[in-house]
């Protein structure tokens, strides 16, 4: 009997070597590869049995490849090799087919194991028509396979009771082989599933002998130990199951249906996998919902802003009317930092680290949360002194609002949330117990709640991802998951303390900065309105903003042209023999977006100045048109004061006379 023909597929020619060697050593035969084109043409000249198939791969990829060998041998075993395994590339290939995947660095005793369960599974499937008619003489040569395989493999008599499991039953489920054998297979199978049971035992289900097998999905029950009263799903296993009849000779040279014979493969891990997938989508669509809320809400606050800005232009500082005025802008500024918070969570804004005061962010955020949530009373105990922290402010404002809304859905008759930072300092003694690199400097906030509190079990869980104690539809299980990556990505770490009927705390540590840092000041300085001169293209798909806008530009002195989509003012730009100054360009319009149009103004007039204006933009948009040479970015919503302090920027290096 020949080896097994395997081929190995690397870009580091290293691991190829090193795989091919261990393989070598298990009597494979075996072939190596570095690139896509070059598996091709080897499978163009021989076939092999299974392939190694690393997945990131410069040139052709991994799934590129794939699909070219299915092309040329759709009955090949393909082992995905990553190194960054996740739910989309798990899924993804083995949607395209996969048999498995390793995730590197992986032992090399699991690379001859998962390679030997691979090659030994597909000669069994491919063998299945025949195991009947040979299995009692060759039971004694297929008994360490079948045991031994990561498959459940079984037969059921015509009543549906068990004739033979193999002992993967008891490693997967807990059920030893001899209390199965006997027992109804509908006794093993989770109740919402059991009216598909006759449809596998009856023997009118299935064609005649050396028909395909027939394919079925059940949830098969597991033993009592290891089960979670907080995890419903961990009581059952997702198995794919293909069955095919037993035909055994009988009377007169014909043969009778004697039973079942099946193959169930664990999918529970796929099945996690496809949901955790199908949740990630939702909250993609949560955030695009949410960054378009934002989008508009920006544009109805500018008008708010920008006409308000030009009323009170009109009256004198020390006027009632200039008061009031300035508390509609008030109300503006607390309505556009709803906006950036929606836009943070929609993942629309530009991440960039500060070192800031945390007591800053602890105070507006809790400010924020304690508007919606009436029921719940915020304390908050503040170091006054407290130690500079470097951050990214959008993800710790995310964080703490995680934060805020785990401990109010612990309270669901209301409660307390007691808010806490200081200064402390971790010695070498300590460095292990919290996780960080070396001792040093170091601010902690706690959020401490009054609700139900967890138990050890709960606790060890609670930063997976897509784990929770909620009921399903109540709860994704990614808001703690979330918080826990963003202190790691920090250089932080995160700590709990919890006790069931008494509450809560969550503590996270950030590296602190050796100098104290003041907390942003909550009055800011009077606006004052700079005019200028120059002509102004303002590009704007929307009405109200455009109207506001170009009214503040008349007051500050500007000429003006509008726009109502990208193609309108490349067709103005087109025409105009120079006299237009500066271009205000809004990044999010129908057709062509700004980007698009910024390309096309940068190529037919590469010496007009521009300013983007969006409140509703992705980083690495606003970061290529900044590397491409755009002038600067104002934020909406903005009044009068804001634009003419931009402009001012803009026009500072060539003011026109």
């Amino acid at each position: 009997m020949r080896p097994e023909q395997i081929l190995v597929v690397d870009d580091e020619k290293r691991i190829v070597e090193n795989i091919a060697h261990c393989l070598k050593r298990e009597g494979f035969q075996v072939t190596g590869a570095h690139d896509g084109n070059e598996v091709v043409a080897l499978f163009e000249r021989q076939r092999f049995d299974l392939v190694l198939l690393d997945i990131s791969m410069p040139g052709m990829n991994g799934y590129e490849v794939m699909e070219h060998i299915f092309g040329l041998d759709g009955d090949v075993l393909i082992i995905i090799m990553t190194g960054f395994a996740s739910v989309e590339s798990a899924v993804k290939a083995l949607k395209k087919g996969a048999w498995d995947y390793l995730k590197k660095p992986f032992e090399y005793t699991d690379l001859i194991k998962t390679v030997k369960n691979a090659l030994a599974q597909s000669n069994l499937l491919a063998d299945k028509k025949a195991v009947s008619a040979r299995l009692e003489a060759s039971e004694r040569q297929y008994k360490y396979m079948v045991d031994n395989s990561p498959d459940l493999i079984f037969t059921l008599d015509t009543n549906g009771c068990f004739t033979f499991v193999n002992d993967q039953f008891e490693k997967l489920l807990g059920f030893s082989r001899n209390l199965l054998v006997g027992s109804q297979f509908e006794d093993l199978v989770h109740k919402g599933d059991r009216g598909r049971v006759k449809e596998l035992v009856t023997s009118g289900t299935f064609s005649p002998e050396g028909a395909d097998g027939h394919e079925l999905n059940f949830r098969f029950k597991r033993a009592n130990q290891n089960i979670s009263h907080y995890d419903p799903h961990s009581a059952f296993a997702f198995m794919e199951l293909k069955a095919s009849p037993i035909y055994l000779p009988a009377s007169n040279n014909r043969k009778e249906r004697k039973g079942v014979y099946a193959v169930a493969r664990d999918v529970t891990e796929r099945v996690n996998l496809e949901a955790q997938l199908r949740q990630a989508q939702k909250m993609e669509a949560i955030g695009t919902l949410a960054g378009g809320i934002a989008h508009d809400f920006n544009n109805i606050l500018m008008g708010i802003q920008g006409y308000a800005s030009l009323v009170k232009s009109g009256f004198d500082k020390n006027s009632e009317e200039f008061k009031r005025l300035a508390n509609i802008d008030e109300y503006v500024s607390n309505g556009a930092e709803m906006a950036r918070h929606l836009l943070g969570f929609a993942q629309k804004t530009c991440n960039e680290t500060h070192r800031i005061n945390l007591n800053y962010l602890l105070k507006m955020s809790a400010q924020m949360f304690g508007r919606t949530k009436k029921d719940i009373i915020i304390h908050q105990h503040l170091e006054k002194k407290l130690w500079g922290t470097v951050v990214d402010e959008g993800q710790i404002k995310q964080v703490l609002m995680n934060l805020f809304v785990n401990a109010w859905q612990a309270m669901s008759n209301g409660g307390k949330i007691t808010i806490t930072s200081e200064n402390i300092l971790i010695d070498e003694s300590r460095v292990d117990e919290f996780g960080f690199e070396s001792a040093g400097a170091f601010v902690k906030v706690s959020v401490t709640d009054t609700g139900v509190g967890m138990d050890k079990d709960t606790m060890s869980r609670i930063f997976d991802p897509f784990f929770t104690t909620k009921e399903r539809g109540q709860g994704t299980g990614l808001g703690l998951a979330t918080a826990y990556g963003i202190i790691n990505s920090h250089k932080g770490a995160f700590k709990v303390d919890s006790t069931p009927g008494r509450g809560s705390s969550f503590m996270f540590f950030l590296p602190a900065e050796d100098a104290r840092v003041e907390p942003v000041p909550d009055v800011q300085a009077d606006d004052e309105i700079i005019n200028g001169k120059g002509k102004v293209l303002l590009v704007d798909d929307e009405k109200g903003v455009i109207e506001v806008c170009f009214e503040m530009l008349e007051a500050l002195g500007y000429e003006v042209e509008v726009a109502s989509s990208g193609m309108e003012a490349i067709k103005i730009l087109d025409k105009d023999e120079g006299s237009i100054d500066l271009v205000i360009l809004d990044m999010v319009m129908p057709g062509m977006n700004g980007l698009e149009t910024y390309e096309v103004i940068r190529r037919i007039r590469p010496d007009t100045r521009v300013l983007v204006s969006s409140g509703y933009s992705r980083e690495d948009e606003l970061k290529g048109m900044m590397d491409k040479g755009c002038n600067d970015f104002i934020l909406k919503p903005f009044d009068v004061a804001m634009l003419s302090e931009k402009l001012k920027t803009v026009f500072k290096p060539t003011e026109k006379a």
